[in-house]
């Protein structure tokens, strides 16, 4: 049986690279024009917007990734998660208990439902593609 906080880096380090790919996709290819209205307002263009994120931004979401894959690495240890349905179902269970409720507040205080949901639907992606990852590298 594997230790709870063995932690396997190279698997760590695909999950914060996955991480960053998906969040680019989500962010630029698929929703790039609809995120760059919802902050910005309907005259933002995606272009503009994305001039205007500092670059500091992609490394704090790298960092989030990397603590989001820790955490679900001792999470699926401790769970003894050994597939990609448990994957999938741990990923769900978190997303739906605690990162969709503690999200909400923000976004329902400056009424930003459009961005609520881009931003929701990215972090759901990675938390389901981290989860996979972790358990392909068991």
């Amino acid at each position: 049986m594997q230790s709870a906080f063995a932690i396997n880096w190279l698997a760590i380090l695909s999950c914060v690279v996955a991480g960053q790919i998906v969040l680019t996709i989500w962010f630029v290819a698929l929703f790039g024009r609809p995120w760059a209205k919802a902050y910005g307002g309907p005259e933002m263009t995606q272009k503009q917007h994305t001039k205007e994120v500092p670059g500091y931004t992609y490394a704090i979401g790298a960092v989030c990734v990397l603590m989001l894959s820790l955490g679900l690495s001792f999470l699926h240890a401790a769970l003894g998660v050994g597939n990609i349905f448990e994957a999938l179902l741990v990923a769900g269970v978190l997303s739906a208990t605690i990162f969709i409720p503690m999200a909400m507040p923000a976004y329902a205080f400056l009424r930003r439902w459009s961005a609520w949901w881009i931003s929701v639907g990215s972090q759901l992606a990675v938390i389901a593609v981290v989860s996979v990852i972790l358990v392909l590298w068991q």
